[in-house]
């Protein structure tokens, strides 16, 4: 039988550490210390810009398209040599996105035999109930006892929350692709409230949709760029009403399917990667913000132009 806890503590192609394993011996053993460690090494290119200069931003910005944490840990060395541990100025961090922060934080839970798991859903903007929904990551790791949400930007945020355990991070404050799917589906949330400034249903629809995938395909051992895309993701024009009547009841389905669970992690698991079209495999297309489109072999961890 899958046993979630057991597979989670292995080390995927993302959180792979590579060469660089040695350095993560260092790190403290327990949850809060290991986010003090992520919170002293990445600087978000967007929430924390205030902090470092519009040159420095311009020169470093494809630095959020690194993705993998071996190539991650190489930038971080070569921005500032020595122990990760040592306190580091914002201009010696590594530019990064919330996905950068959650992937780290989970590779050195990994490094420190904790089960841990990349998650993508939404959140309020800075946690703010009375602000807009956005798209977001953390980690969700394994206590001894139950899953839990670590947030590792709680205390660097703009307007830091400091009355909130990031080890703990409550479930109200952060909802899975799927919860949100689930909802949006039943009528109990706005599909408009998840697009964005496009104010349109049909937009706030697909992007549920797409963080719905983005998170199944890490529970699927691969855990994408914001901006990643395969499959019905690139074969449908952006923004589109996902109106396929067999996806459709499929994501309803998978939405009905708790990660928690262990024969529902399973089951979610293997329909997922039975699943053509929905399932990440061999060759992702990358559409940055920063570099453009990009096509990437994950099992060659190469690069190429993508012509669109």
């Amino acid at each position: 039988m899958f046993d979630p806890v057991c597979h989670y503590r292995q080390h995927t192609a993302v959180t792979q550490p590579g060469r660089f394993a040695a350095a993560l011996d260092a790190l403290p053993d327990d949850v809060d210390g290991l986010i003090g460690a992520v919170q002293n090494l990445l600087i978000h290119y967007q929430t924390d810009k205030a902090k470092l200069s519009p040159e420095i931003i311009a020169a470093r910005s494809a630095e959020v398209d690194l993705r993998w944490t071996e190539t991650m840990l190489a930038r971080l060395i070569q921005l500032q040599d020595g122990n990760l541990l040592y306190p580091r100025e914002p201009v010696k961090r590594l530019l990064c996105t919330c996905r950068d922060f959650a992937v780290l934080l989970c590779a050195f839970m990994r490094h420190k035999q904790i089960s841990a798991r990349v998650r993508y859903g939404f959140a309020h903007d800075q946690y703010k109930p009375e602000r807009p929904m956005h798209d977001h990551v953390l980690v969700e790791y394994w206590d001894g006892q139950q899953w839990r949400y670590a947030e590792s930007r709680l205390h660097v945020l703009p307007e830091p929350l400091l009355d909130i355990e990031q080890t703990n991070f409550p479930h109200e404050l952060f909802f899975s692709g799927g919860e949100i799917w689930r909802q949006i589906r039943t009528g109990s949330l706005r599909e408009r409230a998840f697009s964005g400034y496009h104010f349109d249903d049909d937009y706030g629809q697909w992007t549920v949709r797409n963080l719905f995938l983005l998170d199944m395909t890490s529970l699927c051992d691969y855990e994408p760029l914001m901006w990643d895309a395969w499959g019905v993701l690139l074969e449908e024009k952006p923004g589109a009403r996902v109106t396929h009547a067999d996806q459709l009841a499929l994501l309803d389905s998978l939405a009905q399917r708790d990660p928690c669970d262990a024969s529902d992690c399973e089951a979610l698991r293997n329909a997922l990667l039975a699943c053509p079209e929905l399932c990440c495999q061999q060759d992702v297309h990358s559409f940055s913000p920063v570099k453009g489109a990009y096509r990437v072999n994950l099992h060659k961890n190469r690069e190429e132009p993508c012509v669109i």
